[in-house]
């Protein structure tokens, strides 16, 4: 943005506030929210309560009570974004993205606090984990729509400590897929998508993927290189890698994503009908979808079920918008604070996550509203923004909104398998056609 077009924003965010102070019960809260959500959006290097009660040049203890210990509902307001966000952007071909995230944080006393992996650090230290979704829409916008705070067991079997930050008595222990699973439900209710994305974190869970297909979903997951399948119609069972590494050039294809700003994105990518195993003897049909990054020979595993005939083209795409979610979140831990809580307690947390979801919202609508594009380069969209479900024709055309995954996902694993044999000059322009629908 421009200073002049930014200037304009932030003049713009009273009216914007307008609809939830509606549902706030009194009127000094209403006022608090829109405060928070000016120091959210603004150009303060912190987005904590204090510099943004100095912004304003009002007490900090006022906003303190407002975000920390107010009891202040938050799910009416999640409501009315996830509405703001069906209507403006919605679109019956869109993705629901699910992620965690963790933020480190000292002590014992915050709500959830634990050892426990923190990606940011890249190890095993004291932080707080969130279960986040994103809705990637029309024009390949992509909002944050839910965030949950993961207990770990140690919190959620101690009384005392619940008792201390106002955990409520109905919250039991729940997985981070468990959690992801419960999102997805609640957001199918709410908003309009196809397809459910994830990491290998949910992606490894059987009840998340038949969780999402029995919401009468598509989905895409990355999965770990040893996850263990078998071919349609075969005995033996291999791992993925080992899998991919049997399969001949000509399954290939070479597919042309976006055009980055250091060049093309290009991938080579296969796809292979498989059938996983369930509990006991069963199994179910499944698309092991392989990709990799030339430049580098890094490789992500992934496994699809689609509710109609997807191209090889359309599940590299969703491979890829799969990524969008970290976008996301560079954007509102940069630009709108989402780590900077300075909260103990349950709902402080939840209040913390839906200001900066509204404050991130009102970005993506001012990004909007300003004419800001996607990088997918491809064109096909039609008249209200939508791609197709579907991307037929030459896969060098299959478009894309960032580079693909370059293996730093626990579900990726290094070593080139296609393009040191692929034959970059003459890549396939074939569209190959994988019916994942069961």
């Amino acid at each position: 943005m421009s200073e002049a077009d930014l200037k304009a924003s932030m003049r713009r965010i009273r009216s914007y506030c307008e609809p939830y102070q509606e549902l706030l019960v009194r009127v000094e809260q209403g006022e608090r929210l829109v405060q928070m959500v000016e120091g959210l959006t603004s150009g303060l290097e912190r987005k904590s309560v204090e510099p943004i009660a100095v912004m304003h040049g009002i007490e900090r203890r006022n906003l303190q009570q407002f975000v920390g210990t107010s009891q202040w509902d938050h799910d009416p307001l999640r409501g009315r974004q996830r509405w703001e966000v069906a209507q403006e952007i919605g679109s019956p071909y869109g993705a629901i993205v699910l992620d965690g995230s963790a933020a480190p944080k000292k002590g014992d006393a915050t709500v959830g606090v634990a050892r426990q992996w923190c990606c940011r650090l890249g190890k095993v230290d004291n932080c707080v984990v969130g279960v986040h979704a994103a809705y990637v829409g029309k024009g390949e916008l992509a909002s944050l729509v839910d965030s949950q705070i993961y207990l770990p067991p140690a919190w959620a079997g101690d009384r005392r400590r619940r008792e201390k930050v106002y955990v409520p008595d109905e919250v039991e222990y729940r997985s981070q897929p468990q959690i992801a699973l419960d999102m997805a439900r609640r957001l199918s209710a709410e908003l309009p998508f196809e397809w459910v994305l994830g990491d290998d974190e949910f992606g490894r869970s059987r009840e998340v993927r038949d969780g999402v297909w029995a919401l009468e979903k598509s989905y895409l997951f990355d999965v770990p290189c040893d996850t263990r399948v078998r071919l349609v119609g075969g005995k033996k069972r291999w791992r993925a890698d080992e899998l991919a590494r049997t399969r001949s050039i000509h399954k290939w294809r070479w597919l042309h994503v976006c055009d980055g700003e250091k060049g093309p994105c290009e991938v080579v990518a296969l796809a292979v009908p498989v059938m996983v195993e369930r509990e006991g003897a069963q199994e179910v049909a499944e698309t092991l979808v392989v990709i990799e990054t030339p430049r580098d020979g890094k490789v992500t595993y992934c496994l699809a079920r689609s509710r109609s005939p997807a191209s090889l083209s359309e599940l590299v795409r969703r491979a890829s918008q799969r990524h969008l979610i970290e976008e996301v979140f560079e954007e509102a831990k940069g630009e709108v604070g989402l780590d900077h809580f300075e909260v103990r307690a349950w709902h402080g947390w939840h209040h913390h996550m839906t200001l900066c979801q509204l404050a991130h919202w009102f970005l993506v609508r001012e990004k909007r509203r300003l004419g800001k594009k996607s990088c997918w380069t491809d064109g096909q969209h039609d008249q209200d923004g939508d791609r197709a479900a579907t991307v037929e024709g030459n896969d060098r055309q299959a478009g894309g909104t960032s580079e693909l995954p370059l293996g730093a996902e626990r579900g990726s694993a290094p070593g080139s398998l296609a393009s040191p044999r692929f034959n970059r000059t003459a890549p396939s322009l074939d569209a190959m056609t994988t019916d994942v629908s069961q």
